[in-house]
């Protein structure tokens, strides 16, 4: 008996030191250890159970790491598609002798749904557009590309002298093959700089604020709303326009700004938008300082709220007919 209390004591404690030594060595990270253990008992039963946890282990990591390749992979794919969604973006804005102008776009997430664009038709005219995507994301951005592009081809090349016509032919083109059932709203204008005439189509989208020089004071500009683009085929638009004097100012913006919420889900709004800009209202001659302070107005509203959707402005300052 004492003999057999000993062979067994001595069997059971090499179990648990091989265990012991083993479990060491799969803590340092050797998932390949396996234990080969037979002694019939719970013991070896706990050495079958390190096995298959070690296995499992290790196919887990190896699909976690197959994962986070992916994740690598698209967030590069991401960061390169918002790199060329920005660079389809004009960023040289001219301190002209009869405007400024300024734009800044910032995207809720990798690549965003509004776009911004300004470009001369002529030594004399300026065509100027924002617009919004209905939706966000790689589809909204594969979108913005075809609006962008079909809008400003068609106003660059077109016989046609009626904006608004141009932009229900934009329309049709764009919902030719709409088969994703997204719409676009828009603002685009054309600035003759030698009257400050601004001829302007709103299709949809945000009223623009207006800035009065001889008044003092932003308010919202009178539009038609007409419908938004791609909604329907054979649209008909309606043109308006407006006569800029000197130091007048028109703002544009998409609805990340008014709809911009904070932490406890409070609206920045048409009203606060109006009122931030009256008290810079002597500042309106140099545009990218108040787009700036807006910008610094919605952070301080949004706090730490994450950003809802993409915010986008425009702003531009008429200096002189002459």
């Amino acid at each position: 008996m004492l003999i057999s209390g000993i062979w067994l004591a001595e069997k059971f404690s090499s179990s648990i030191k091989h265990l012991s030594d083993g479990v060491k060595e799969i803590s340092g990270g050797n998932l390949d250890k396996k234990f080969d253990i037979h002694t019939g008992d719970e013991i070896e039963q706990l050495a079958d159970g390190f096995n298959t946890m070690t296995t499992e282990l290790k196919n887990q990591m190896q699909n976690l790491a197959t994962v986070t390749a992916e994740k690598e992979r698209i967030a590069a794919e991401l960061n390169i598609a918002h790199v060329i969604q920005l660079s389809m973006l004009p960023h040289d804005f001219p301190n002209a002798k009869k405007f400024t102008i300024y734009a800044i776009m910032e995207s809720a997430k990798e690549v965003g749904g509004d776009f911004y664009d300004f470009y001369w038709l002529d030594e004399n005219h300026l065509a100027i557009t924002i617009a919004d995507v209905s939706s966000k994301g790689i589809p909204a951005a594969l979108f913005i590309v075809i609006s962008k592009t079909t809008l400003k081809n068609l106003v660059l090349t077109s016989n046609e002298s009626n904006l608004a016509n141009l932009v229900s032919h934009a329309n049709n083109i764009l919902r030719q093959d709409n088969t994703a059932r997204m719409f676009v709203t828009a603002f685009i204008g054309i600035l003759d700089t030698r009257t400050g005439k601004l001829i302007y189509v709103n299709a949809g989208h945000n009223p623009p604020v207006f800035y009065r020089a001889s008044e003092n004071k932003f308010e919202s500009l009178s539009v038609i709303r007409n419908f938004f683009l791609v909604g329907r085929r054979g649209i008909k638009y309606k043109e308006q326009e407006i006569i800029l004097s000197c130091g007048d100012c028109i703002f544009l913006y998409t609805d990340g700004v008014t709809e911009a919420f904070n932490e406890v889900e409070e609206l920045y709004g048409e009203e606060k938008l109006l009122t931030t800009l009256n008290e810079l209202a002597d500042k309106t001659a140099d545009v990218k300082f108040l787009l700036g302070e807006i910008w610094n107005s919605l952070a301080k509203h949004v706090g730490k709220a994450e950003q809802s959707d993409d915010i986008t402005m425009l702003g531009l300052t008429y200096r002189d007919k002459n």
